[in-house]
């Protein structure tokens, strides 16, 4: 039943290409001392990893250069004497909805110290449940973006933040280059722990975790086995989650069409989540359990009406709700007398706050631990030594109890809330942020190059593939968004060079028609083509010429002339009257006859990344050893 999507080890192999061509981007700005630049192209090459599985879940290469970058012949100490009072949380974005926001500003609240709040890649408003959390703690929030546009200037300002706590927790995304940088600029600074909220997939940041901070027991083997975290350097505290008391909203159930006698399940969770990754999807599951117990409902917050879901709501009418997106779960918990976790991927912070609620959590974990996906069959502590059904039949079975007893449900509801509420909430949880932060304070500054890199892991990195719901490889580019301007022209050309050198030696160029009447920027095009042997242009016939191209010659005689340039010595330049294909790199946009336009192209056939230089392959070559 479970197996590969037949897309899965393709898109992987063209995923890992593109990661080693990017990998080979932040080399080359490394060994031309350009921190910045290192700095910007980590940060593509992380982000890509975290979009497109490459069966890696760390990269020590990229991590080594943004340190190194930074670092130089300086060294890193922990100072892990600090006791002010004062912790730094550092995000690279908050947003109004979302798990890793939430989670901080929870932490916040409960720690009792000042907090003060970094982003450092802010592009949307500062949503105001971050800023009131943080003004109830007494701190200050530092928006990096509008104040210092570069990466290394960013990393310098986080630096000066962390200089003034006593503990610093990174709750960033799986690219943030600049946090990794900041945490390893040359001096004292205070004890770093790293929250791992993406703890499945890739992330950047193993050189910047004095302490890495797992949610969940099960992410210390990916810890030690795939990201070469060391052992003592790993420690676990559960998210924290609100106590939630849900109240019964009879409207919203009369608005959806429940039966008044109806046993409802919930299920908060996304599409992605839901959908078939290694054969079948929650779909198929949920058609058992409604087929044995005929007074269950079913309401899915998060999923949308899919063809599939459409489908089952067919076949069994008025007991099955696909909602959609809500920008608040919490009232259809309130509908709820049982909680589903998804199925395939099980979901992060709902099922807990389901727990909270009060709510029995029924999951399907039907994949055995030695399979590299059981990771995300399991779930957080308070929860995870509670048994789970291990084939459909023993999930169907455990909901048609629950759906046949409310007392069960009851039972089973009140021992989840009492066991997650002792971990993730109160007394119980304070102390184990303490652990954490005296575990932080207990070990010397990490330095990456005395960690030794986890190997990469193909049927891994398939089963990412085959988890996400991108179904095919994803071209680098697309994912600059996270640069914004500081993809500048520059950079572009190096993607473009080393991302389509491949294809061919030459770069094709289509002119328009109306080259003869632009006679300084034709001229200007000639030039490039004589400077760069690369480039090679198709010049359409003059308007107005006859079969022969008697105007078009003189006209083209004429320019390289003033050139001083011959037919024979021009360069690659090629008069056609049809449109001819292209093939190999090409530029396939018409450009316009400005001078801008020719300063982009020049820049790109300037690239250094056309060809990698013997020294740049040479680290490549070596640094790839190392990071297997």
């Amino acid at each position: 039943m479970h197996r590969p999507q037949h897309h899965a080890a393709d898109t992987l192999a063209q995923n890992r290409r593109h990661h080693e061509l990017l990998v080979e981007v932040a080399l080359h700005h490394e060994g031309q001392g350009d921190a910045e630049r290192v700095l910007r192209s980590v940060l593509l090459a992380a982000n890509h990893a975290w979009t497109a599985p490459v069966g890696l879940l760390s990269d020590l290469r990229l991590e080594r250069a943004v340190v190194h970058a930074v670092r130089g012949a300086g060294t890193v100490t922990v100072d892990g004497g600090r006791r002010t009072g004062r912790v730094l949380h550092v995000l690279s974005e908050a947003y109004a909805t979302g798990g890793h926001t939430r989670q901080v500003c929870a932490w916040m609240a409960r720690d009792g110290r000042r907090a003060d709040v970094v982003l450092t890649n802010q592009r949307h408003p500062v949503p105001e449940r971050l800023t009131a959390a943080v003004r109830a703690s007494g701190g200050e929030l530092h928006d990096l973006r509008p104040t210092a546009p570069l990466l290394l200037d960013r990393a310098r300002a986080l630096r000066a933040h962390m200089d003034r706590a006593d503990l610093v927790v990174l709750t960033v995304h799986p690219y943030d280059a600049i946090a990794l940088a900041a945490v390893n600029l040359p001096g004292v600074r205070p004890p770093v722990v790293y929250a791992n909220h993406a703890d499945h997939t890739f992330w950047l940041g193993v050189g910047g975790a004095d302490v890495l901070c797992d949610w969940r027991t099960h992410a210390r083997a990916l810890g030690v086995g795939m990201r070469g975290v060391p052992d003592e350097r790993i420690g676990v505290l559960p998210l924290p989650v609100d106590p939630v008391a849900p109240s019964q909203d009879d409207e919203l159930r009369r608005t959806l069409g429940i039966r008044p006698d109806a046993v409802v399940a919930v299920n908060v969770s996304a599409d992605w989540k839901v959908a078939p990754a290694w054969g079948r999807g929650m779909h198929t599951v949920l058609d058992r359990a409604l087929r044995w117990s005929p007074q269950l409902s079913v309401v899915l917050v998060g999923i949308s009406a899919t063809a599939e879901w459409a489908r089952l709501a067919k076949q069994y009418p008025g007991r099955v709700f696909p909602v959609g997106t809500v920008p608040d779960a919490a009232p259809y918990l309130g509908l709820a007398d049982i909680f589903l976790e998804s199925y395939p991927l099980r979901a992060g912070t709902t099922p807990l706050e389901a727990a909270m609620a009060g709510l029995p959590v029924v999951a399907l974990a039907d994949l055995p631990p030695e399979d590299p996906a059981h990771i995300f069959h399991t779930t957080s502590p308070g929860l995870d030594a509670r048994p789970a059904p291990t084939t459909v039949e023993q999930f169907t079975a455990a909901v048609r109890r629950l759906v046949q007893d409310p007392e069960l449900r009851e039972r089973e509801g009140s021992a989840a809330r009492a066991e997650v509420a002792a971990l993730h909430d109160g007394p119980g949880w304070r102390a184990q942020l303490e652990a954490i932060y005296e575990q932080a304070r207990s070990v010397p500054a990490v330095d990456v190059d005395d960690l030794v890199a986890a190997p990469d892991d193909d049927r891994y990195g398939v089963m990412l593939v085959c988890a996400n719901p991108v179904t095919r490889s994803v071209d680098p580019r697309l994912l600059t968004g996270s640069l914004g301007d500081l993809c500048d022209a520059e950079m572009q050309a190096d993607l473009f060079a080393v991302l389509e050198r491949e294809a061919g030696s030459s770069l094709g160029l289509r002119v328009a028609n109306g080259w003869e009447h632009h006679l300084e920027w034709t001229t200007r095009l000639l030039g490039l083509a004589k400077t760069h042997p690369r480039l090679r242009v198709s010049l359409p016939f003059a308007s107005g010429d006859d079969r022969q191209g008697s105007r078009t010659s003189a006209c083209l005689l004429g320019m390289l002339s003033d050139l001083g340039q011959t037919p024979e010595e021009c360069g690659d330049i090629n008069v056609e009257g049809t449109v001819p294909p292209l093939a190999g790199p090409s530029i396939s946009e018409v450009l316009p006859f400005t001078p801008d336009s020719l300063d982009r192209l020049e820049q790109l056939l300037s690239s250094p990344l056309w060809s990698p230089t013997d020294r740049t392959r040479d680290r490549l070559v070596g640094s790839a050893a190392g990071a297997r």
